[in-house]
């Protein structure tokens, strides 16, 4: 290994990546001569650069000599660029601005650009067209037979997930990291989106978790092969998807080339205009053998919508822990107090539509202000919108009003303080944030979306087009605030559904058993 000296803005630990990537290649290509070959490349923001210019500086290189033989084919060359030093710090996006021929409009109306916006979205919806399930491209994986590993290494599992940042699935993806660790496997985890991964300090510090790059390494078309030899030399039985488009992709592959692997799923939310992963696990389904959902909207959807039969199980995202188990607060808000405090906790992208949320907090503290009550917001999250959300706050007035908290805050404590949560989303799966929030108190109003009738009353759910959303939400509020009985009743309402959820499986209940059978080689059906 070679490593020239590093440049100013190169803040990145270059003999570790060099290190890192020699892992990954050296596992697609066991049997051949490679050199990888660092570049100083300056890239803006997360991405994927295989086809660099050979002229670049050089910053350090690498060479590979076959772990297998005998040596096939000439060297293979590799050139790779490290992040820029923006990819490396909090911001992990480009920040968000509206289309060219909308700007004006979101200038003179954020609202009214919600509202465009939200439009041309129901009219996407209404007019796509059903991808049906073409399997006859696919390979035929039922007519492999199955055969045990036969590995020296204990079993592992491979665990993919849509990346390492915050969010609800990955807030699962992490729960499962644990479970499995628990139930006695190894576990390599793989993020299918390239990203700062700022969430990868909270995996387990043990040496039997291994969080592998190939979203920075390898392109798409590699990912097959490379995961199909990974899980023939480390004797991986299972894998579990979390959000992980490139394992889905790789999933004919592994079952031709590593039949003896099982394949489970688990997913949160149909997207509103192509299905999303729920569809992509539909597309799949041949190769999977267990799908694991959170929501009963999800269950209806695979089940009547995309045919699937059998291989279904509802696993609730709660913990099966006595912290969940406990009987729950009553609400912190009470009628006609003094204060409010009301929070937004989410990503700041377009499906948590933080634009619509700084609307809500703009009237809601007008509505605050005619009726003498002291309000206070807190908005937690990051993302592309982040910049927008600033200067939306100070063209209002509310800057002093809003505490901005980054997403890695101590959400329950934050819940645990404030009466309202806004979730006024334009499309969820059964977002994590409102079971947190009826555990600490904090009444939580969101749009009709996905699953979130399953968990909140139809009194406090809001209307999904933006200008209608704003308007009811101070509506409820109002009447939260001014009569007791709707109050008490919404309550009642909020611990009778979150009580129903409790009665379902868990996620735990779900997958534990499945790990637990991967370790001990037994079937997992």
């Amino acid at each position: 290994m070679t490593v020239t000296d590093q440049p100013v803005h190169h803040p990145v630990d270059l003999d570790g990546m060099l290190s890192e990537a020699g892992s990954i290649y050296a596992c697609l290509y066991p049997n051949r001569v490679v050199t990888l070959i660092l570049h100083d490349v300056v890239k803006n923001y997360w991405g994927q650069s295989f086809e660099l210019d050979s002229a670049a500086p050089e910053l350090g290189r690498m060479t590979l000599q076959p772990t297998i033989g005998p040596v096939a084919g000439e060297i293979i060359t590799v050139r790779l660029a490290p992040p820029a030093p923006a990819e490396t710090g909090i911001r992990a996006d480009p920040p968000w601005a509206p289309p060219r021929m909308l700007a004006s409009v979101f200038v003179r109306s954020p609202l009214a650009y919600e509202g465009i916006r939200h439009k041309v979205e129901v009219w996407r919806k209404w007019h796509a067209r059903k991808r049906r399930l073409a399997h006859d491209d696919l390979p035929d994986a039922a007519s492999v037979s199955k055969f045990p590993a036969g590995r020296d290494l204990p079993p592992a599992v491979l665990i993919g997930m849509h990346w390492l940042e915050v969010g609800g699935a990955e807030k699962m993806g992490f729960m499962a990291i644990d479970w499995a660790l628990a139930a006695g496997l190894r576990v390599f985890v793989v993020s299918g989106t390239a990203s700062a991964q700022r969430l990868a300090s909270r995996l387990p510090d043990h040496p039997d978790v291994i969080f592998l790059r190939p979203d920075l390494y390898l392109q798409p078309a590699d990912w097959p092969r490379y995961l199909a030899n990974l899980i023939s030399t480390q004797n991986i039985r299972l894998t579990h998807n979390h959000h992980c488009t490139p394992l889905y992709n790789a999933l004919p592959y592994l079952k031709l080339a590593t039949p003896w692997v099982n394949h489970i799923d688990s997913t949160h939310i149909v997207e509103t205009i192509n299905g999303g992963y729920p569809q992509m696990s539909a597309l799949y389904a041949p190769y999977i053998d267990v799908h694991h959902v959170i929501s009963k909207a999800l269950v209806t959807y695979l089940r009547d919508d995309c045919d699937i039969i059998g291989q279904i199980r509802l696993g609730r995202m709660l913990h099966d822990d006595e912290e969940t188990s406990k009987i729950l607060p009553n609400m912190t808000m009470v009628a006609g107090q003094a204060e409010l405090h009301v929070v937004f906790v989410g990503r700041l992208s377009y499906q948590k539509r933080p634009v619509v949320v700084v609307e809500m907090l703009r009237r809601v503290a007008r509505w605050a202000s005619c009726n003498g009550v002291i309000l206070r917001a807190t908005m937690v999250g990051e993302g592309p919108f982040a910049d927008t959300v600033t200067a939306l706050l100070e063209r209002y007035g509310l800057t002093n009003l809003v505490t901005r908290a980054q997403a890695n805050s101590d959400v329950p404590a934050v819940l645990r303080s404030a009466d309202i949560l806004l979730v006024p989303s334009s499309n969820e799966g059964l977002a994590l944030v409102c079971y947190e929030a009826i555990e600490q108190g904090c009444i939580p109003l969101s749009t009709a979306v996905g699953a979130h009738g399953e968990i909140i009353p139809p009194d406090l759910l809001v209307p999904v087009a933006p200008g209608s959303a704003v308007r009811r939400t101070v509506q409820i509020l109002d009447r939260l605030w001014r009569d007791p009985s709707f109050m008490a009743a919404q309550q009642t309402a909020l611990h009778a559904l979150y009580a129903s959820i409790r009665d379902d499986p868990t996620a735990y209940d779900v997958l534990m058993p499945i790990y637990k059978a991967v370790a001990d080689g037994r079937d997992i059906t």
